[in-house]
């Protein structure tokens, strides 16, 4: 079995953030019929179309849970020593079926039967299910409102950037402009309740779960939470573009629709990596259970984000801590999250971050320089700055494991059975894919639509999956010292790719005066952002 399928860890925080997704998905779609598509008077054919959609997103939310199910069975019967009667009992088990069952018969009703009452009563199944799977079900005092405020808290989720996506894609498959008007307005009315709900939810959770201002900034829980709710506020400024747009659009609906469309996928983005971010807090424990051991103080974080002068410097090879044997090296990957550094492992890898800052300063820099109307030769250098990432990429591959060829011992092929080190050449490999594309297109030699979307699609994928990137440093403090750095990492990069979607899109588009404005804003963004993370790298540290 590959050590992928090993990673307990890894592999259940991914299932947990697609079930969250398919679950928001699946019960957005079965809202926005409810309160949008049939009060608009949609089509029926249309309405069927958005039906198929969201039992398909129901099965997959069945699917999920039932790998879930199976997944963390085998867990506690190969490392727990539980019997088959121990783990039907469980509470996982129990919740985890009745979770999928209702899931599997939403997407069943919702293909057989035109009225809604029946897949309502199995959403609701399904969702309170979910919520005795997450943190509330296993605290001691509380629990019926951390349960309650919980389900509140996803539905707010579905209700706003679940059913957005069955928004744009009942504005793709009807035709009729009043129509479309009355579905948006609809729309904009629920997610306004939604977003309430889902604000006052997460402030309420937020309470219970982190206790203290401590908590926000000084444990790894509030710090990926403060991700969460940053992401949040950004989806809330694309949705208020949108609210504005609806409210105020006339009798001709195409600039609207299309400034809605448009701001909607950057939304959408967005919204999955919010949701990312609350799977990766339900394998945090909450701030208050870490408070005060696993806390850092106010004085410490000021001192840790201090500026100070870059690493460019590294131990020699042999002052490291001599190489694992490579069946070692995965089991303790795997199994235990890695073994802790010592000072010169720790001062290699702050050396790596700080080329790696270096060189992404450098390309922001110059990718702002290009938008700026300078004509000439500065231009033209300018527009290279993508060449700058195969640099990043061969520095990865070279200096980035030094236990590995060409500096340690490791062979090349064979240290691809590491964990870390098949996810340092995989991010190699994505980023020379990024620059390659991105610099044929700035260039003019690739005229291929799709390959503009390759460089935003990836750095928004990079900055998602960052948040799931963990740490094991020794203490518990050098953790939160790590996601100190590297959280907002993944927000900066979260938003580059996604604001430069939102400029690509809206690239070549005919639109009112707020449109081109919003292309101009998009365009500033993600350079901008490509400058804080190399700047947020050149003062990493790991203590």
């Amino acid at each position: 079995m590959i050590w992928f399928v090993r990673d307990f860890d890894l592999l259940s925080l991914l299932l947990r953030a697609i079930s969250f997704a398919l679950e928001a998905l699946a019960l957005g779609g079965l809202l926005f019929l409810v309160f949008a598509a049939g009060p608009a008077n949609l089509d029926i054919e249309a309405q069927t179309r958005l039906r198929r959609v969201a039992a398909w997103f129901a099965l997959g939310l069945a699917a999920a849970q039932v790998l879930q199910i199976a997944m963390t069975s085998a867990e506690l019967m190969g490392t727990g020593g539980m019997g088959l009667r121990d783990l039907v009992s469980a509470a996982y088990f129990v919740s985890g079926c009745i979770f999928a069952a209702a899931a599997l018969a939403l997407s069943v009703l919702l293909r057989v039967t035109q009225r809604l009452v029946l897949p309502a009563l199995a959403a609701v199944i399904a969702l309170a299910a979910s919520v005795s799977l997450s943190h509330a079900a296993s605290r001691m005092e509380h629990r019926s409102l951390l349960l309650l405020l919980t389900g509140a808290h996803h539905l707010g989720m579905a209700a706003w950037a679940g059913a957005l996506l069955f928004l744009v894609i009942a504005l793709r498959v009807n035709q009729d402009s009043a129509t479309a008007q009355a579905m948006a307005r609809r729309f904009s009315l629920m997610a306004v309740v939604a977003v309430a709900m889902l604000v006052l939810a997460g402030a309420a959770l937020s309470y219970f779960y982190v206790g203290s201002w401590t908590g926000m900034y000084g444990t790894s829980y509030g710090i990926l939470l403060s991700a969460k709710i940053a992401m949040t506020a950004l989806m809330l400024v694309l949705g208020a573009g949108n609210y504005l747009a609806i409210r105020s659009a006339g009798e001709h609906s195409s600039p609207f629709l299309l400034r809605l469309r448009r701001f909607s996928e950057a939304e959408l983005g967005l919204g999955f990596t919010v949701i990312l971010a609350a799977a990766s807090l339900t394998a945090q424990s909450p701030s208050v259970d870490e408070m005060p051991q696993n806390t850092l103080t106010g004085h410490a974080v000021a001192q840790r984000m201090e500026w100070q002068s870059p690493n460019f410097h590294t131990p020699a090879v042999a002052q490291l801590a001599p190489p694992t044997p490579l069946n070692v090296a995965v089991h303790e990957a795997t199994f235990t999250g890695g073994s802790a550094s010592d000072a010169n492992d720790r001062a290699w890898s702050e050396y790596n971050h700080h080329w790696a800052g270096l060189i992404v300063f450098a390309a922001g820099a110059l990718a702002f320089a290009a938008g700026l109307p300078r004509p000439g030769w500065a231009m033209l250098v300018a527009r290279q700055w993508p060449l700058l990432f195969l640099g990043l990429a061969v520095f990865m591959v070279l200096r980035a494991d030094p236990e590995c060829w060409p500096l340690g011992p490791r062979p090349f092929w064979a240290s691809f059975s590491a964990p870390d080190v098949l996810e340092h050449r995989v991010f190699a490999v994505l980023i020379s894919a990024f620059a390659l594309f991105e610099w044929g297109v700035r260039s003019g030699r690739l005229h291929w639509m799709p390959a503009r979307f390759v460089f935003p699609a990836i750095c928004a994928a990079g900055g998602a999956l960052l948040l799931t990137h963990t740490h094991a440093l020794g203490a518990g403090t050098d953790e939160v010292f790590a996601e100190l750095s590297h959280t907002p990492i993944a927000v900066a990069g979260a938003v580059a790719g996604w604001s430069r979607w939102l400029e690509l899109r809206l690239d070549h588009e005919r639109g009112p005066v707020e449109v081109s404005r919003a292309r101009r804003i998009a365009a500033w963004i993600w350079p901008v952002c490509l400058i804080l993370i190399g700047l947020l790298l050149l003062n990493y540290r790991e203590s």
